[in-house]
């Protein structure tokens, strides 16, 4: 299996890097558009967000982080043993380099777990329509929403259409999406 989804990793790469700067940049601003549209039908002021900051050719993230809102967002602090924890950002964010090669935050508050309703917003590599994803290959963000996933309302992938796969076959270490956002739209995964 771990061959399989290797491979499978590769492809998705491969068509993720295949997509324009200006591709990358219209279908990311959909993908957020149709998410802030979730969370305003969905949500009052007082969701967490937990957002990735996203590397050169994933959903970019970064409006997210600069533009004012009703929501509360955190991003991920990476530390060598591959554990997470979330720092609040907003515009006045200072933003250091972290060890995976990705933006963090320098200072913030910590996220605390059933102190508001959270979503968690995941990077992707590939993914099937039953919500199972493939990720850089680290594990991060499996095993921490394995700890704190009953503590989250929603764990939502951002994901081009070009990363879908026919099927990904589940470990045990997966934790899967309750949805995916890409330029097409919201798609809902059935194990929600």
């Amino acid at each position: 299996m771990k061959g399989r989804k290797q491979q499978l990793r590769q492809q998705c790469l491969s068509r993720r890097k295949a997509l324009s700067r200006e591709q990358n940049k219209n279908f990311s601003g959909k993908i957020l558009q149709t998410l802030q549209d979730y969370l305003h039908q969905q949500y009052d002021k007082d969701v967490q967000v937990l957002c990735y900051r996203a590397l050169a050719e994933e959903v970019d993230t970064s409006a997210l982080f600069t533009s004012q809102s009703d929501h509360q967002y955190y991003a991920p602090v990476t530390r060598k043993s591959g554990d997470m924890h979330w720092l609040s950002c907003d515009s006045d964010t200072e933003w250091q380099t972290g060890l995976l090669r990705v933006l963090e935050p320098v200072h913030g508050q910590c996220w605390q777990e059933g102190e508001s309703p959270a979503i968690v917003l995941c990077p992707v590599v590939g993914f099937d329509l039953q919500g199972n994803r493939i990720g850089m290959g680290k594990g991060c963000f499996d095993r921490w929403l394995a700890q704190y996933k009953q503590h989250i309302d929603m764990v939502i992938g951002l994901a081009f259409d070009c990363q879908r796969c026919p099927a990904i076959e589940r470990e045990a270490h997966d934790m899967p999406l309750d949805a995916i956002i890409t330029e097409q739209g919201w798609m809902k995964c059935p194990n929600t």
